[in-house]
């Protein structure tokens, strides 16, 4: 990834500070089998063939030391193949320090892409953390520097706030679970760009697990209010970022008809979350702005009175996720300075069954003053996310907009939890989240848009209905819904002149607008490599990076 001038010198200065405490060498080392408290882990790649320590001068280790590992790997018959990992265990020559080693697999050297490297690392990290109590792993040089510092931040995730006692069981649980350790770089010691890349790493990794928290938090801790204040002190201490929350007065002044019907059924009180990011020198963010995000910030969804089954309703606690992984995004685009204005906006409130809640067939109307008939109110994230597009377009005039929502169940039907389903007109929009998926490896599949998914939003006594009228298409009529929403706000034409209904995947209209509909990605089932069990903050990583592409190379 190229970083521009402004971001290269703010990380370079983080790099050069991390340098100094880096740049130790370990004692010297050899085989033991006397067992002793162990705190420190190294890991280090392994390539080829020929078995080939990966960078080994920047980890301290002596040529005799190197060959040792090399032979014990290929005694125990590890093919050096990807991902794979290997423990070596190291001891000083008095006796003083122990160190295990965990040699990963990178398996061919030309193919060892940022995947690869991510995988390996986060290997490495995750059974050193299991062997016992290590306080601290160094990381030595890897093929792609920013994918291993995140594979090593990713994997020592836990989110573990709410415990208070810990009982035989989860003590052995948690000795197969990453604990409070330290990560440390090996850089080359004549390579600053390293040290950049990886501290830009760690600011990506860590800007998911920040996600992670507050998806995984429960909801009445997480309330709308709860997201807002934890929002405001994440953004306290950055620079060129403004926050602003609104309450349900400014909602109501803003005409937000459908956020309005969402929240009244819960007793907590809505917010809306705005943040405006200026890193583009001499350009305010009135003036230009190459990127909007929204995130669906439904901190918990019962699904109101068309009401969800109770099985997996614990997940729900997470229909915030796109909520939290735009502010996640935007605290990463904010700490790198990344030189491009973007804002963020976040609608938040419940979606609760009570006596004042929204009912099957009510109607409202909305922000851009188009009419809803309520056909499902489980369909509620569409119906807020409608209206904070809207403002955003109005207020802020992005060139370019993204919404991130946990948004339907066919989604998860159609693509699983690996890819995110992406909807948009804009080819050239497209290729720039295409590009962000590919070099964080957050899979990404585009979704057709198309005259029929409109024609189904038809309703008897309003101008759209919130669901289609037939079982089919679920995640492409939300995403038409969206669509309704973005431009003019005017129902969009469900035909040309002749009548004919067509595609709509080739239009570079400004707005360029973009729907990620993340409801497969936003859990992780099991635990392996970077991935935690639980929900996963996913796609944060891809969003920052889509920032920094639109900072390189603006849409025109």
């Amino acid at each position: 990834m190229q970083l521009l001038g402004k971001t290269r010198g703010a990380l370079s200065l983080l790099a050069s500070t991390a340098s100094r405490t880096q740049r130790h060498t370990l004692s010297r080392m050899a085989f033991s089998t006397k067992q002793k408290a162990i705190k420190h882990g190294l890991v280090v790649g392994i390539s080829g063939a020929q078995h080939t320590l990966y960078g080994a001068e920047a980890t301290g280790l002596t040529a005799a030391q190197q060959q040792q590992i090399v032979r014990q790997v290929q005694a125990l018959g590890n093919k050096a193949h990807a991902g794979s990992v290997q423990l070596v265990f190291l001891e000083d020559h008095d006796g003083g320090s122990h160190r295990h080693v965990a040699v990963v697999g990178l398996g061919d050297d030309a193919k060892s892409t940022g995947e690869i490297v991510r995988t390996a690392v986060a290997n490495g990290v995750r059974q050193l953390c299991a062997r016992g109590k290590i306080t601290n792993v160094a990381v030595g040089p890897m093929p792609c520097h920013q994918a291993s510092a995140e594979g090593a931040k990713l994997a020592l995730y836990k989110f573990d706030a709410f415990k208070t006692k810990t009982t035989s069981k989860d003590a052995a649980k948690e000795k197969e679970e990453p604990s409070d350790v330290t990560v440390t770089h090996l850089a080359q010691r004549e390579s600053a760009d390293a040290s950049t890349k990886w501290n830009a790493g760690v600011v990506y990794a860590e800007a998911q697990n920040f996600a992670r928290d507050l998806m995984n938090s429960p909801a009445n801790h997480m309330t709308p209010t709860g997201f807002a204040e934890r929002v405001k002190a994440e953004f306290s201490t950055l620079a060129n970022v403004k926050v602003n929350v609104y309450d349900k007065e400014w909602a109501e002044a803003q005409r937000m008809g459908g956020l309005l019907a969402i929240s009244r059924g819960s007793d907590e009180a809505l917010r809306f979350v705005e943040i405006i990011y200026t890193g583009s020198k001499g350009k305010p963010a009135g003036d230009d702005v190459p990127l909007a995000l929204v995130g669906k910030g439904i901190t918990f969804d019962t699904g109101g009175y068309s009401l969800k089954p109770s099985k997996y309703m614990d997940l729900m606690k997470g229909d915030m996720g796109g909520g939290a992984t735009v502010v996640a995004a935007m605290r990463a685009i904010a700490q790198l300075q990344l030189p491009i204005n973007v804002v963020a906006t976040v609608p938040l409130c419940e979606n609760m069954v009570s006596g004042n809640a929204i009912k099957v067939s009510d109607v409202y109307t909305s922000r851009a003053g188009l009419t809803v008939e309520v056909m499902n109110t489980d369909a509620e994230g569409r119906i807020v996310l409608a209206d904070a597009l809207h403002y955003t377009i109005e207020t802020h005039r992005p060139r370019a907009i993204v919404d991130v929502a946990t948004l339907t169940g066919a989604m998860v039907v159609a693509l699983g939890e690996l890819y995110t389903g992406v909807f948009t007109p804009s080819p050239l929009l497209w290729d720039a989240i295409l590009q962000a998926s590919g070099s964080t490896d957050e899979p990404v599949w585009r979704m057709p848009l198309h005259d029929q998914w409109d024609a189904m939003l038809k309703s008897p006594v309003a101008d759209l209905s919130n669901i289609g009228n037939k079982a089919e298409a679920g995640a492409c009529t939300a995403a038409a819904f969206l669509r309704q929403f973005v431009g003019s706000g005017q129902p969009k034409p469900l035909a040309d002149s002749s009548g004919v209904l067509r595609d709509q995947n080739n239009d570079e209209s400004i707005p360029r607008w973009a729907h990620l509909d993340i409801a497969g990605p936003m859990e992780a089932s099991a635990s392996s490599g970077y991935h935690q069990k639980g929900l996963s903050g996913r796609p944060t990583r891809m969003l920052i990076e889509l920032a920094q592409i639109l900072a390189n190379k603006p849409l025109p």
